[in-house]
């Protein structure tokens, strides 16, 4: 007889179902090659190296992408990052120059 528990566990989400399925799935699909006959244990361990293999490339080929992007937009903040400070540095100076008028101004008025 089902508990409260157990019926709210089963109605959780069913990603998670999903996953447990897939990890099961995984589990079969290697176990299922020791039953077999040594020639075709190897050749089902043969196509899941060349799986594997395919999908390390194509990880890797993702990786060097995303690399690339990353190295791309670093640059770009660069360039920007020292034209803001050249920008800086220029307003700091006009504000001096600035302020050296105005207190000219200031002694002028004094006098």
């Amino acid at each position: 007889m089902p508990t409260a528990a157990s019926a709210e566990s089963e109605s959780d989400s069913g990603s998670d179902n999903e996953r447990d399925a897939s990890l099961v799935l995984e589990r079969n699909i290697v176990s299922s090659t020791a039953s077999l006959e040594p020639l075709e244990r190897l050749e089902a361990l043969q196509r899941r190296n060349t799986d594997l293999g395919r999908k390390l490339m194509e990880a890797e080929r993702t990786l060097q992408n995303r690399l690339a992007d990353h190295e791309s937009e670093l640059e770009e903040m660069q360039g920007k990052l020292e034209e803001m400070r050249s920008e800086l540095s220029a307003t700091k100076r006009e504000e001096k120059e600035l302020r050296s008028k105005e207190v000219n101004h200031f002694r002028l008025f004094l006098v």
